[in-house]
């Protein structure tokens, strides 16, 4: 499996184009992550993966200036475009140049599932939570319509594949509680993704995913078979789902 630096070095680019063509698309699996991590003003908060800065800009949403974000992506291509306002960290999740007990929670979204073991990522995350910190995680569970689209459909039709290893219902649990975690809650969670027309939603998913080897009408012909796709006046709601969790340091 491709590390999680190659695989956004190289098209992590692509994801931040989606996001900008649709920057509303996702609000829901955001905002059900964001809701599990209860941050509060003044607190210091990790976003890793950060990606593109997708989290740390819905934190910035609530909260203005009044939060310390410290975005964390191993792929500089991926985080060209996070905020400067935001503390940017070009460093592997595991072995980060932050001091023991400095943040109060961390917010991880939809990007653990390109590491082969997520334990040392865990245990990272405890040695620097503070006592009753909080660790929002949500990605993509094993044997889902989610699951089957990422490992089968954009697996044959993007450059490096895609082969994610996905979250098993309890696992994740006995993961994080191995890591020094308690209280660990963890539920699946449907969180549509939602467009204002079919014909964005498609290119959305051309883009994010950086499929290249399948014309849009292959992706349109794919998305119907595998999710389920509700249209209405205001737009087009398309099935997605991710598992989440919450752990107490």
């Amino acid at each position: 499996m491709t590390n999680y630096e190659d695989i956004f070095q190289l098209r992590g680019h692509l994801y931040n184009k989606a996001t900008a063509m649709c920057p509303t698309a996702r609000e829901a699996e955001r905002a059900a992550l964001l809701e599990l991590l209860q941050a509060q003003e003044g607190q210091v908060i990790l976003d890793a993966p950060a990606g593109g800065g997708y989290v740390a800009d819905g934190l910035r949403e609530q909260f203005g200036d009044r939060l310390h974000v410290i975005c964390v992506e191993p792929s500089k291509q991926f985080a060209a475009v996070i905020d400067p306002a935001f503390e940017i960290r070009n460093e592997s999740l595991t072995c980060l140049s932050l001091p023991d007990a400095s943040i109060d929670g961390v917010a991880s979204l939809a990007g653990l599932h390109h590491f082969v073991d997520k334990t040392p990522v865990f245990r990272e995350w405890a040695r620097l939570l503070r006592p009753q910190g909080r660790c929002a995680v949500a990605d993509v569970e094993i044997n889902t319509g989610v699951a089957e689209f990422l490992n089968g459909f954009v697996d044959a039709n993007t450059p490096g594949g895609h082969d994610g290893l996905f979250l098993e219902p309890g696992k994740l649990s006995c993961s994080l509680s191995e890591a020094g975690f308690a209280s660990v809650v963890e539920e699946t969670r449907a969180v549509p993704w939602v467009f204002p027309d079919e014909a964005t939603m498609v290119r959305f998913c051309h883009t994010l995913f950086g499929i290249t080897d399948a014309t849009e009408t292959q992706v349109h012909d794919a998305l119907r078979r595998t999710f389920t796709i509700e249209e209405s006046g205001d737009g087009v709601r398309m099935h997605w789902e991710l598992r989440y969790a919450i752990a107490i340091r």
